[in-house]
């Protein structure tokens, strides 16, 4: 019988760890295609031991909301106890939300971690890859950032749709009340792409006199940028998006979710992906002015 994914990836593990330099001699013994399938697991982490405490780990970095239905599946003499055991930002939001009270507990290590298990276990079934063990993407340093830095991301990937839309106004008036209803670093944003030529051609956004308001504005161009980012997402290894769509909270992960596709869009998803990379630049370097 020929390995399974995860001695796969154990053997990758070992073979960056004490064969980082020899690793086609490591390798020979093995039938070509396990070899391959070893190879084919693009990272370079020496810890095999995120294997082991992959729902302490992975649970720290999903989004409160994602757990609100798992939670209320829980018995509720645990609920208290389980609480109490989830990092602050689980523990408050889920206790916010659901009108459950947020307790001090003495509770021993084991027990959050059995509890903390049977949340994550109920919550999701198939096994997911640690951040260190997936291959690498131009994507990957979304991993590191907070809820609130991929929501700016998504506002700004928005105003890719609107330097589409602003080339068929041309009347002035209209133009200077679009501009108003966002902020100076928007604007500034939205006057660096103008100069860059679309390549991808999205629904228009139809902007009239009539029909413009900042706040209808603001939720269209997060949706327009929620879509961009699904299909920058597409074609990236399933595990790596599982980790994005949970950062976010359950309803946006679920928009990008449904906008994801398997394989790669031809062209799209590459262009798209230039486009989130620009956007995080541009607020990497403003951040520091």
């Amino acid at each position: 019988m020929g390995m399974q994914s995860k001695d796969w990836l154990i053997f990758r593990i070992l073979t960056n760890k004490f064969h980082a330099n020899s690793r086609d001699l490591f390798l020979k013994n093995l039938p070509i295609a396990e070899a391959e399938k070893v190879l084919d697991q693009n990272f370079s982490s020496t810890d095999a031991s995120l294997l082991l405490i992959q729902p302490q780990y992975l649970i720290e970095k999903i989004h409160y909301s994602w757990f609100l239905n798992t939670f209320k599946e829980i018995p509720k003499a645990l609920q208290p106890a389980l609480l109490a055991s989830l990092p602050k930002t689980l523990s408050e939001g889920i206790s916010k939300t659901l009108n459950i009270p947020l307790k001090k507990m003495e509770i021993s290590l084991p027990i959050k971690r059995y509890l903390i298990n049977m949340l994550y276990t109920r919550f999701e079934k198939k096994e997911i890859l640690p951040n260190e063990f997936l291959p690498d993407n131009p994507l990957n340093l979304l991993l590191g950032f907070s809820k609130q830095k991929i929501v700016t991301i998504i506002d700004y990937l928005g105003l890719y749709d609107l330097s589409d839309e602003l080339r068929h106004i041309v009347e002035k008036n209209l133009l200077k009340k679009v501009y108003l209803c966002l902020s100076s670093k928007k604007q500034q944003f939205l006057k660096n792409i103008l100069n860059q030529k679309e390549k991808l051609l999205a629904p228009r956004l139809e902007i009239t006199n009539e029909n413009l308001d900042r706040e209808k504005l603001e939720t269209t161009l997060h949706k327009r940028g929620l879509i961009r980012l699904s299909q920058a997402l597409s074609g990236k290894h399933k595990d790596f998006v599982w980790h994005i769509v949970h950062l976010l909270d359950s309803g946006r992960g679920q928009m990008i979710a449904t906008h994801y596709k398997a394989e790669e869009i031809p062209v799209v998803s590459q262009a798209l992906t230039h486009q989130v990379v620009n956007v995080i630049n541009y607020l990497n370097k403003t951040s520091q002015t």
